[in-house]
């Protein structure tokens, strides 16, 4: 008998802890990652552009190129600016230093050039608006 309150008492201790852990994921809920791309163009250049890849392909670096064949030219929240944690969790990765490591494995093996990091959403908006092929998250 003893034995099954010592177990009962863990039970609700583990299960209070884990619901006072996922309070902060409910909190940021009210936001969204939301991919952009540069607009610029017009004709058929917009025409193959114009539909974005698959965004968890191209924030991987599995898809590095627009429809036309030009390089995607992405850019990210800086490690800096604590948003690059947050996604790389929701890519599935353990924090933003495991998501650069990722990437710079990828640029020393000559699969893709490394996405540029900038401190602000601001400046993420400001580099696509400003750069044809460019590509960016932000949180929204």
């Amino acid at each position: 008998m003893r034995f099954f309150v010592i177990q009962q008492l863990i039970r609700l201790i583990l299960l209070a802890f884990a619901a006072t852990a996922l309070l902060p994921l409910n909190a940021q809920a009210e936001g969204q990652w939301i991919m952009i791309a540069h607009q610029g163009e017009t004709g058929s250049q917009a025409e193959s552009r114009r539909s974005l890849p698959d965004p968890r392909s191209v924030l991987m670096g599995r898809q590095v190129r627009w429809g036309d064949g030009s390089n995607i030219d992405l850019v990210q929240p800086s490690k800096a600016s604590g948003a690059l944690d947050e996604l790389a969790v929701v890519l599935g990765l353990r924090d933003a230093s495991a998501f650069q490591r990722h990437w710079l494995k990828l640029a020393f093996g000559g699969r893709s050039d490394p996405p540029r990091f900038l401190g602000s959403t601001e400046e993420i908006l400001q580099f696509v608006r400003a750069t044809p092929g460019a590509a960016g998250v932000i949180w929204s």
